[in-house]
């Protein structure tokens, strides 16, 4: 008997249940019934009535079958959960879906969460899908058991602890159905929404065969709502449960900074009538956008100085900083040490630390140099259909910063839910006691692995490096507006062209040196949480009552600038001229003492020490302030 299995995992809920035969279908809202039969391990209820410390499940609509030792249940953590017997004897067909969370998560042992049959009531039992773990969601899970027509079977769901430290498998909406002879369904339509006026938009996809005969052709349609393209696609070899990936061969023209509605659909297989038509379709939005606003990418980095991996994200972040310093934002929110930010801390959502979320698209996801240039290289790619812009004003008086910030849209959007937030960050945050230490796994006291970055030879360092030798950047200081941003600033419906401005109060403690203090706008959108663009700023000072501001007295040029500078000074008195120089993230990056000057002058400055970008130059001129932005190339 020839036993053919495809096991897909998808983000999408399998629909196509609705032209076929269903045989089995538990969903375990009354436990687990009586004529299925489960070893001690296994236990029903609540997502948060099974999770326990290291085994955190996310909510799930339905109860579910699970096994977890930490949570509680008695028995051998090893264990299987089985199905009745299912009649396969008269079907053409048949396929396995259900819904899985599953971590492995072992530490050192071996733990497996598996799908296993059998058509001898378990006296021998074959294997047909072995799970990949995933932290932080669900799997839907489709299982051809094709191969099994004509038998009666039972089906099991093995867990496996490997002997080490132990998460668990769950498992909820468990059906076994007879699928019709055919059946396609679109299963997602991955062309990204916002693209460039009058370019070439390709519709992009995949669709999966849910029927039981191989799709040899079939005809794929899109249309953006007054015509319809249709392709006929050839010579094609798609088996129950595989997918396809398809491009169409017409390609969408946005000629208008609007939002249009796209469908894309498939139609005759093989020729033939689908016979469930309810899964053919999938819809999206394709938007217009009337230029492209520069992408930054924001990372957010769970860390904390008991972290003892956490020296990993420290050099991470310098990477990034150094590597991309005009398309990355780094933001380290810390969690039980002395720069916790509470509202911060409670709402990033991430499930060990190290841990990291980047533009709150890609979610608690891991942490080294690597990864983040791969979040950073996938992410930056997106077109934002917002330009940020935010200015900071700071009184040295009442400690007050102004925070100005807008957002300029660049194509039509309607029904939108977007919010603005702004974050409060600080670099070379130094401190006292044991809340400024880090510990360090990578000591040679410890585990005596190589790490180099962030100011140290880490393997080189003691298990504990004291606060006097820790410097800490990108530190999270505050939270203007909640981690999802402040409501109703920005409408629902806005145009191309839009510019919205909101305004911000933040009052610096005076243990902050704003030096080395920026803030951070993120522009977040609520229906789905993802960062959609961002920018941030540095401080400027705003000049003591006791100085008078005098940018007439200044030129500097050539600006922009590939090289030496010239500073024009005009004094109508004698006085001792100092320059600092800030980058856009408010550091001090240069600084020249000219000495005592009287009357008309030019000063030189060497501006090729200075990589690519935007700068401050402030010029002290006894009891005048000059300031000035200078863009080097």
């Amino acid at each position: 008997m020839k036993k053919c299995s495809t096991l897909f995992f998808a983000l999408f809920l399998w629909c196509g249940l609705n032209a076929q035969a269903v045989l089995l279908s538990e969903d375990f809202e009354g436990g687990i019934p009586a004529e299925w039969m489960a070893d001690a391990a296994w236990a029903a209820g609540s997502a948060g009535a099974l999770s326990s410390q290291y085994f955190t499940i996310p909510a799930h609509t339905n109860i579910v079958g699970a096994n977890d030792d930490a949570a509680g249940q008695s028995g051998s953590t090893n264990g299987r959960l089985v199905t009745p017997p299912i009649d396969l004897s008269e079907v053409a067909g048949a396929v396995l879906t259900f819904d899985a969370y599953f971590i492995d998560g072992d530490y050192g042992g071996d733990e497996t969460a598996k799908v296993l049959v059998s058509t001898d009531a378990g006296a021998t039992w074959t294997e047909e899908a072995s799970l990949e773990g995933i932290a932080d969601e669900w799997q839907s899970i489709y299982l051809n058991i094709g191969g099994y027509v004509g038998d009666t079977v039972w089906i099991a769901f093995e867990y496996m602890d490997g002997g080490a430290w132990n998460y668990g498998y769950c498992v909820d909406d468990v059906v076994v159905a007879a699928p019709p002879s055919y059946d396609a369904a679109v299963t997602s339509f991955t062309t990204t929404r916002f693209h460039e006026l009058n370019s070439n938009i390709d519709i992009e996809g995949s669709f999966q065969n849910l029927g039981t005969e191989t799709i040899t052709s079939l005809t794929l349609n899109w249309s953006d709502g007054t015509d319809i393209y249709s392709e006929d696609l050839t010579g094609l070899s798609i088996e129950t449960g595989e997918q396809y990936d398809f491009t169409h061969g017409t390609a969408f023209v946005a000629s208008e900074a609007i939002t249009y509605d796209i469908a894309v659909w498939v139609s005759a297989p093989n020729g033939e009538t689908d016979e469930d038509a309810t899964n053919d379709m999938a819809t999206a939005k394709i938007s217009g956008v009337t230029f492209i606003p520069a992408k930054k990418v924001v990372i957010e980095e769970g860390t904390g100085g008991w972290c003892g991996w956490c020296p990993r994200g420290h050099v991470a972040m310098e990477y990034m900083r150094e590597t991309y310093p005009e398309t990355f934002i780094g933001i380290a929110v810390h969690n039980g040490d002395a720069m916790v930010v509470g509202p911060y801390d409670n709402n990033v959502g991430l499930t060990g630390y190290p841990g990291s979320n980047a533009d709150r698209v890609l979610l608690d996801v891991g942490v080294s140099t690597q990864a983040f240039e791969g979040y950073h290289s996938e992410l930056v790619q997106r077109i934002s259909p917002i330009k940020p812009s935010i200015d900071v004003l700071f009184n040295p008086e009442d400690r007050k910063a102004e925070i100005d910030v807008s957002a300029e849209f660049v194509t039509k959007l309607d029904d939108i839910d977007y919010r603005i937030s702004v974050v409060i960050v600080q670099d070379s945050v130094r401190g006292t006691g044991s809340g400024y230490n880090q510990t360090n796994y990578y000591s040679f006291q410890t585990n005596n692995l190589p790490l180099v970055g962030a100011g140290h030879d880490w393997q080189a360092e003691p298990a504990t490096v004291l606060a006097a030798n820790m410097v800490y950047m990108d530190v999270a200081r505050a939270l203007l507006g909640g981690y999802n941003g402040t409501a109703n600033v920005i409408p629902s419906s806005v145009v191309a062209g839009d510019v919205i401005n909101h305004s911000y109060t933040y009052t610096v403690p005076v243990a902050y040196d704003v030096e080395h203090m920026h803030a951070v706008v993120l522009l977040l959108d609520n229906s789905t949480g993802e960062i959609l663009n961002a920018n941030s700023a540095g401080f400027e000072v705003l000049v003591g009552a006791k100085e008078v501001f005098a940018n007439e007295l200044v030129d500097i040029f050539p600006n922009p600038t590939q090289g030496e500078l010239s500073i024009s000074v005009n004094l109508d008195a004698a006085a001792d001229i100092q320059l600092q120089v800030y980058n856009m993230l408010g550091q001090q990056v240069a600084s020249q003492d000219f000495g005592r000057r009287n009357g008309s002058m030019t000063l030189p400055f060497d501006g090729s020490r200075l990589a690519s970008g935007a700068y401050t130059f402030h010029l002290t001129m006894g009891d005048k302030v000059a300031v000035k932005k200078v863009v080097v190339e």
